[in-house]
């Protein structure tokens, strides 16, 4: 997994599953790179694979750790499955999904 920081946004990158057995230490990690001028994170879901509820759980504890901050958690070009997930739980409405052509206009 790689992070990096742009501005205010903590980039989360390599990921391709989260579940039970990673969910808590992928939110460990990202919590510790969490500086004080973060406000957003940014998780790159174009090689998600797998995603249960554990891993749901996460986004949703980082999206309230961001919230205090005012921040969003955002997920860039989710897989089929993983956007199947996030309309099956509704978590599209809690979590910022931005899609492929999306993350080009606003990269430029």
């Amino acid at each position: 997994m790689k992070m990096e920081l742009h501005g205010d946004a903590l980039r989360v990158s390599g990921g391709q599953e989260l579940h039970a057995v990673n969910a808590a230490a992928f939110h460990d990690a990202v919590k510790a790179a969490m500086t004080d001028a973060v406000k957003d994170i940014e998780i790159d879901f174009s090689h998600m694979t797998f995603l249960d509820s554990c891993g749901l759980g996460t986004l949703v504890a980082l999206r309230k750790l961001v919230g205090r901050r005012g921040g969003v958690v955002r997920l860039l070009n989710p897989t089929p499955a993983a956007q199947q997930m996030l309309e099956l739980t509704r978590l599209y409405r809690v979590l910022e999904v931005v899609k492929r052509e999306e993350v080009a206009a606003t990269s430029g």
